[in-house]
């Protein structure tokens, strides 16, 4: 996903950062850190597969539409636990499990088009390391110009995003 993406003429801006944690039976968790504005729900995306219909490069896997939007203020509490999400997501369209093997990313939205939250690449088998509270981002290495995976507690996380 590149940095930004056009919507008819505007360019949709960056509010801050995804990231991917687990919750204390290992099942993902959708974290954020927003730096400005806020997000209104949350998707995870995969690349086709053999088995997927010709014509789409990535099918959406799981939405979730935010009760109240997420603002730098309320991000902190507002975890999106993807297998028993909490009163404040409600679930939109169909849900296709996650598998291992496969490799998926999430992000944060506006409805409207403007906002939102950089994307965090993520696969069943590799969240096996985390523990609650560590959130899995990836970084930037220029020297290598490639993105590596970072685990970091949730405060460097949200405070590396809004730098």
């Amino acid at each position: 996903m590149s940095a930004a993406a056009l919507s008819g003429c505007e360019t949709v801006a960056p509010a801050g950062a995804t990231g991917i944690s687990v919750d204390a039976h290992g099942r993902p968790v959708i974290v954020f850190a927003l730096c400005n504005d806020h997000v209104d729900g949350a998707t995870i995306y995969r690349d086709r597969t053999n088995g997927d219909p010709l014509g789409q490069d990535s099918v959406s896997v799981r939405e979730w539409d935010a009760a109240a939007p997420v603002t730098p203020a309320t991000a902190t509490s507002a975890e999106l636990n993807t297998a028993a999400p909490s009163r404040s997501w409600r679930s939109v369209g169909g849900e296709e499990p996650l598998r291992p093997g496969l490799r998926y990313v999430a992000y944060g939205w506006t409805r409207d088009n403007t906002w939102y939250t950089g994307h965090v690449e993520f696969a069943l088998d590799h969240l096996s390391a985390l523990k609650p509270g560590q959130v899995l981002t990836q970084t930037y290495v220029e020297a290598t110009d490639d993105y590596v995976d970072t685990v970091q507690s949730y405060v460097q996380f949200a405070s590396e995003a809004c730098a």
